[in-house]
């Protein structure tokens, strides 16, 4: 039985490149775990337009405890 459910939000935009790779701030929300992942794609992406810095990725964690 899952108890104790989160879902983070995890929005990535780009900051700088360093060795070939992109460096990146990411912006941590903590969102309702029954939103859905159309909406929270949506979410992310209004978010990333407000930020100058382009976009990395979106991603989705959900975490929870389970008992018996």
């Amino acid at each position: 039985m899952r108890v104790n459910s989160t879902t983070n939000l995890k929005i990535a935009c780009v900051i700088g490149c360093e060795n070939n790779r992109d460096v990146c701030k990411i912006i941590h929300l903590r969102v309702d775990p029954e939103a859905t992942d159309d909406d929270l794609l949506f979410a992310g992406k209004t978010i990333a337009a407000l930020q100058t810095l382009p976009l990395h990725s979106i991603d989705r964690a959900d975490c929870c405890d389970l008992t018996e």
